[in-house]
């Protein structure tokens, strides 16, 4: 079947905008995860970035088993964007199938906030933000 979200990519212009050249592809450390319906992790699906480092959320991922429980990856570059590091790999600390935690991510500085729009814990669907 098809695999959905397996690459982020990052690119950079030296022209002001004009044109931007491919810099780095990032995939995540267990690519060939079990995810959703066999369809991939939606590894790129949502990204966000903050001087050195990346998110990259991945929604669809399984947690110890429970399919789309999600999963967002954190890479950093240390030689200003010439090669990026996965440094860590966060999940809810409640993950259960279906959170979908990783469909947003946001970073300021080292502060890391995740979303899970399909989280129940407080109600069908009700969602939840995980802070890092």
């Amino acid at each position: 079947g098809t695999r959905y979200g397996e690459a982020a990519y990052v690119l950079r212009t030296t022209d002001g905008g004009a044109t931007y050249g491919q810099v780095a592809k990032l995939t995540s450390s267990d690519a060939g995860c079990s995810c959703v319906d066999g369809g991939g992790a939606y590894f790129g699906y949502s990204v966000a970035i903050d001087g050195a480092s990346v998110v990259v959320g991945a929604h669809y991922v399984s947690v110890n088993g429970s399919p789309g429980s999600g999963a967002a990856y954190v890479f950093r570059t240390t030689d200003g964007g010439a090669t990026y590091v996965e440094v860590a790999k966060l999940t809810a600390s409640d993950a259960a199938s279906n959170d979908y935690f990783g469909r947003s991510v946001a970073i300021d500085g080292n502060t890391i906030v995740v979303g899970a729009d399909g989280d129940d814990d407080a109600g069908s669907k009700s969602g939840s933000a995980y802070v890092f």
